[in-house]
């Protein structure tokens, strides 16, 4: 058998290369030998590998449906018998011309023998509505409708009736986050925008593939939401927040999103910043949180999580319980029932690495000792973010920097006031920018005034609020209160973001039929060099015709930009395409 020879390697790019050309030959068993890979070929064509003669194990299955329903299919149905099909996971979805519908449980049955993988098949409906979803009818195999789907080193799992996901768009995908791999190269750390995100394919795609800072996905479908979280959990996905609303009017208020309230586990102090409905709630909690109220401080984050809530857990706010961490460690009674509550609810702690009343003078010789018990907390690192202090001690650069390479911790939590104890805001911004590089970041946001820990935003007497927010990712605003149950201060405080516009420097448009009626919003969202890719349905001859979409918007808008690339991303139709525009904005 004609077969070329590939190293192990460079087999997969290989293997896209002939299937392109239309010479991979499917009547054979692809072989591997000695570090190689021999890919049988129809014919010879100029290629860098060699190709070589070899015997190849014939396939004794038919290697499509049409070849497998010859005997079964008279000549007619099998013309308008259509051979493709999406394959998620375990599940095949066929489209069944309305002519075959008597036999379709004939050609369903032969499905599930062609691929042994397979053990579900659906027949195709409609996509339909504002979520995008199809009704699908059992056929053959197991009644199931919920897929666990690999692709680009991610598992994805979803209901494929009550999603919109396209397998289809896995090689686009990939090609996105070549783009910011690419970026990244030259020193560029993106935060990415992903609309209209499903189950979150793009967002963990990009969020495992990449050194993006920040992915960010909004989906207006419920299921598809909840599944989109259940696969950041499963991929271990730390870099990204999903939210589950309608774009349009989750970006205009985008910081009151990624950004929530604190609160104690006091059910009147819940109360009120439950009014406001922030998607992030930050627990602080007290020593007899973790004694007599345990029990209701887990009951209290099962309800929170309930209603969709982001919960973060902040370590006992009394020194002689916790705050002195040179002297406790991941060992301790108390350090062990926090780390209960990722175990059972997958929650992220803040931890104070050191004792904020330590005395300066003693920081810098306390540092190793601090190290050694940051290092105890390592197989949780994950999910606990480390707050820098207001003395020297893991607050100044040199002292974060040495802790970070020292433990190799992952995430931090950045307290603003506590930053301006110590820098100017330009210095602030500095110094977050470059933990960034190395650490993922939560941000406890307040300001600090006349020596007053925690001031108001909204008074700004210290703090650059325009400076900061454009580094904020995801935290909470955290102003002490003249009444802690209404905190009037902090919750005016999360109200004053509305003001701001958060932008991104990427945002994808993944929905071809109407990304158009969104080019404002998304617009709004970008500034100068964010890169925009525009998805949308286009004849083969009328690609142009998306770019004029793009530019009357931009008209609109009052904003430039210049085309990087067109590509197709799949047919949709005869002579029609799912399209890309790549487009930066100028």
């Amino acid at each position: 058998m004609l077969c070329i020879k590939v190293p192990i390697k460079e087999a997969e790019k290989a293997k896209k290369e002939i299937i392109a050309k239309g010479l991979f030959d499917k009547e054979h068993l692809i072989l591997r030998q000695k570090g190689f890979v021999y890919f049988p070929i129809k014919k010879k064509f100029k290629n860098s590998y060699k190709i070589v003669n070899k015997a190849l194990k014939k396939i004794s299955l038919p290697t499509n449906l049409k070849n497998s329903l010859k005997k079964k299919l008279d000549k007619d149905d099998l013309k308008i018998l259509k051979r493709s099909m999406d394959i998620i996971g375990n599940i095949a979805i066929l489209e069944i011309p309305a002519e075959l519908e008597k036999k379709e449980k004939i050609i369903a049955e032969e499905a599930l023998k062609i691929n042994k993988n397979i053990k579900t098949v659906l027949k195709k409906g409609r996509h339909e509505g504002v979520f995008r979803i199809q009704k699908l009818e059992h056929l053959a195999g197991i009644k199931t409708k919920e897929a666990v789907y690999k692709e680009n080193n991610v598992v994805l799992k979803l209901d494929v009736e009550q999603v919109y996901f396209s397998p289809r768009l896995s090689t686009e995908r990939k090609r996105i986050v070549e783009f910011i791999n690419k970026a990244a190269k030259s020193g560029k750390q993106e935060n990415v925008l992903v609309m209209f995100s499903g189950c979150a394919p793009y967002v963990c795609t990009i969020a495992k593939n990449t050194p993006a800072k920040y992915v960010y996905g909004i989906e207006i479908n419920p299921v598809a939401h909840k599944y989109g979280i259940e696969n950041l959990r499963f991929n271990k996905i730390n870099n990204a927040f999903l939210i589950n609303e309608d774009v349009k009017t989750a970006l205009p208020g985008f910081y009151k999103r990624i950004i929530g309230l604190k609160s104690a586990i006091n059910p009147e102090q819940l109360r009120t910043r439950m009014k406001e409905n922030p998607l992030i709630i930050e627990l602080h909690t007290f020593g007899n949180d973790f004694r007599e109220n345990f029990e209701s401080l887990k009951k209290t984050i099962k309800q929170l999580q309930q209603k969709g809530k982001k919960v973060m857990v902040h370590q006992p706010l009394e020194a002689k319980e916790s705050m002195d961490m040179i002297s406790q460690n991941a060992n301790t009674e108390l350090c062990q029932k926090m780390i209960s509550l990722i175990k059972e609810f997958d929650v992220s702690l803040i931890i104070h690495p050191v004792n904020s009343k330590r005395k300066s003078e003693e920081s810098e010789s306390m540092e190793e000792g601090m190290i050694e018990n940051i290092k105890t907390f390592s197989k949780y690192y994950d999910k606990i973010y480390f707050e820098n202090n207001h003395i020297f001690l893991f607050s100044a650069k040199e002292s974060i920097f040495r802790v970070i390479k020292a433990t190799g911790l992952k995430n931090m939590c950045i307290d603003t006031c506590h930053m301006l104890y110590l820098y100017s805001n330009p210095e602030c911004f500095e110094l977050i920018k470059e933990i960034q590089k190395s650490c993922n970041t939560y941000f406890h946001l307040n300001d600090y005034k006349d020596n007053v820990h925690s001031g108001k935003l909204s008074e700004s007497s210290r703090l650059d609020i325009t400076g900061i927010l454009p580094l904020v990712n995801l935290g909470v605003t955290e102003v002490n209160g003249s009444d802690e149950v209404k905190n009037e201060e902090m919750i005016s405080s999360w109200h004053y973001l509305s003001k701001f516009q958060k932008t991104f420097d990427r945002i994808l448009m993944p929905l071809p039929k109407s990304a158009a009626d969104y080019l404002d919003v998304a617009l709004a969202a970008s500034h100068k060099g964010t890169i925009i890719h525009f998805y949308d349905f286009q004849k083969e001859d009328e690609f142009e015709k998306s770019v004029e979409k793009i530019k009357k918007s931009c008209d609109k808008a009052g904003k430039k930009f210049k085309v990087l690339n067109t590509v197709k991303c799949g047919q949709n139709a005869p002579r029609e395409y799912r399209i890309c525009v790549d487009v930066e904005i100028l």
